[in-house]
């Protein structure tokens, strides 16, 4: 049987994980190729563990895998803090009420799995109410405990791995030991990885400023996005001129609209011009409104300045304006006054000014392409948006908010990211940053629906055809397992066969056939 490899602990945690109900044994399920085959799925499950960016489903489903294998009926799995069993302070049931939940710390919390972190050996009792170890116990009575294996979490951890036999199904088989605990043996990172990731989702460093601003339309809780929005609480109510800066895609539209709506002026309209997307001999018509007959064919229009008298004039890719036409937006920033194309009399201009530019401003006034004082006048406060690489862990919340966003505006059914997709969101770079995100989900929204799908896969995200999915056969996939574990091993023991053999419990000879059979070479450098 295969094993896999050992990883290093990142925090100190006292861990459980409970299994109710028969213990079976393994060969009841088929021949031994079988049994290895039902074993070497949860090992597969096990790889998968550490590479999901939310270790929680991928843990449900390998309970689940534990607890079909074992013939068992619930399951639960549990952290605490080092020191301290009296709360958990991680958990995850599978098929457990609250009360049941309630039941089986009871039992847990005294006698059976403190022998098993006491002794820091596995725990085997046939019949539990008999056994003179945890017969005096009231729950164990209550509840008529008969076969009981308790393993410890972690090949050195204090964790353990629960499982508690149906009355009558007599005790666990040595095969279903010997399963228990080489599984339990690895868990315990990934549990403790968990808990981190608890940890950080109930320490949301955003949540001070959503208290006090209105911001629903920014998803996210990293501390990049919190920094964001400190400054926002800062400046909105001050009404001062503000240049939003960062790469394309990143979400400078909605904090120039944030500032707008925690600001004094928020039931004043919040006008938006996209210089980028008008020509350069229509800029200032389109800022400042045309009198009829300024030129051939010209109407009186009303200009966005005017438009936005009482509110939020955003300029968005501020760079673009042509150098022309920037001193006529120099002029009313200085005296809030402005003349429309064509006309004699002035205007007053009443608005809030926030710009946004992915440019270096700075570089284009040295290039002469960008005027000097605008750019001071611009650039009162700023406010530098982080590109997705620096809040990555925004990437999954991001991903359920703009799939919600795209299924309301398309009328679509708002499908679900399967496991695999949402990792591979998660961990792919998005040098378009959020506008780049969005436009994929779109694609992999529609793409699911038009295939009935129940949830988006990656292949509806990068845009392949069904026939274009190659689906591995459980051989297959176990090979792929076979191959990456033993390349692990062997860079991590310096190609040491005789360390990996014994590390996996398989002969020499073996480790030979296999480096052979994978046709793995010592190229990657090892101490």
């Amino acid at each position: 049987m295969i094993d896999v490899p050992d990883k290093t602990h990142a925090a100190r945690l006292w861990g459980t994980i409970f299994v109710w109900g028969s213990p079976g044994t393994l060969c009841r399920m088929g021949s031994e190729g079988e049994q290895r085959g039902y074993a070497g799925h949860l090992y597969f499950q096990l790889l998968e563990l550490g590479e999901a960016d939310d270790p929680r489903p991928p843990l449900r489903a390998l309970l689940e895998g534990l607890v079909a294998i074992t013939r068992a009926e619930r399951g639960y799995l549990e952290l605490y803090s080092e020191g301290d069993r009296r709360e958990p302070r991680w958990a995850l049931s599978l098929g457990c009420s609250p009360e049941e939940e309630r039941e089986i710390r009871a039992v847990t919390s005294r006698g059976i799995v403190a022998a098993a972190l006491a002794s820091g050996s596995t725990v085997h009792s046939p019949y539990a109410m008999l056994d003179e170890r945890f017969a005096e116990q009231s729950s164990v009575q209550d509840q008529r405990i008969e076969a009981v294996l308790c393993v410890r979490l972690g090949a050195k951890g204090p964790g353990v791995l629960y499982l508690e036999g149906r009355r009558g199904a007599g005790p666990f088989a040595p095969e279903a030991i010997v399963l228990a605990e080489r599984i339990a043996r690895h868990l315990g990172p990934t549990l403790e990885r968990a808990a981190r990731m608890e940890d950080a989702r109930r320490r949301d460093p955003t949540e001070p400023f959503r208290q006090k601003l209105q911001v629903k339309e920014i998803a996210g809780r990293s501390q990049a996005l919190a920094d964001v929005l400190q400054q926002v609480a800062a400046y909105a109510p001050l009404g001062v001129t503000v240049l939003i800066t960062g790469p394309i895609g990143t979400g400078k539209t909605q904090i120039a609209r944030a500032l707008h709506d925690n600001g004094p002026r928020k039931k004043g309209p919040f006008v938006e011009i996209n210089c980028g997307a008008i020509p350069d001999t229509l800029v200032e018509a389109e800022l400042f409104g045309t009198e009829q007959g300024a030129f051939s064919g010209a109407v009186k229009s009303r200009g966005k300045v005017a438009t936005a008298e009482g509110g939020t004039l955003f300029l968005d890719e501020i760079a673009e304006i042509p150098f022309a036409a920037q001193s006529a937006l120099l002029q009313v920033l200085q005296s809030r006054q402005y003349y429309p194309v064509g006309g004699s009399r002035a205007c007053t201009a009443n608005f809030r000014l926030i710009a946004a530019t992915n440019a270096d401003l700075a570089a284009m006034v040295d290039a002469k392409r960008f005027r000097e004082d605008l750019l001071h006048r611009i650039n009162v406060v700023q406010i530098r948006m982080p590109s997705l690489n620096q809040r990555h862990e925004d990437i999954g919340p991001l991903a359920i908010e703009l799939i919600a966003r795209i299924a309301a505006e398309l009328d679509l059914p708002a499908l679900p990211l399967s496991e695999r997709a949402r990792s591979h969101v998660c961990s792919r770079d998005w040098p378009g940053n959020i506008r780049e995100l969005r436009n994929r989900l779109s694609g992999g929204l529609i793409h699911a629906v038009n295939e009935a799908a129940s949830q988006i896969e990656v292949r509806h995200i990068d845009g392949r055809s069904p026939t274009d999915r190659k689906e591995s056969t459980f051989h297959e996939a176990t090979r792929a397992f076979q191959k990456e574990l033993l390349r692990r091993e062997l860079n991590a023991a310096g190609w040491n066969v005789t360390a990996v053999a014994e590390k996996l419990d398989i002969t020499r000879s073996h480790v030979y056939n296999l480096i052979n059979q994978f046709e793995l070479k010592r190229t990657e450098k090892t101490l």
